[in-house]
């Protein structure tokens, strides 16, 4: 399922603080289907990989709208 399919029944998954398999804290911003970025310069574009990040659950907390903001691209 899209992204954006999941993003009507659960709206949180664009601010939530996803587990980053790269550098394994839970830093990562998924901003589309086929692009997550971490707080800590980590990227992903595995879509595959970004499907099963949402689809686990696999978050603690969620950022703010300053971190959103200001500590991505």
């Amino acid at each position: 399922m899209a992204l954006w399919q999941k993003g009507l029944n659960d709206p949180d998954i664009v601010i939530r603080r996803y587990y980053c398999p790269q550098c394994g804290k839970y830093s990562l911003h998924i901003k589309y289907e086929s692009f997550a970025e971490c707080e800590n310069g980590c990227f992903l574009t595995d879509s595959e990989e970004i499907d099963n990040l949402i689809d686990q659950k696999n978050f603690e907390g969620v950022f703010t709208k300053d971190e959103l903001q200001y500590n991505f691209i």
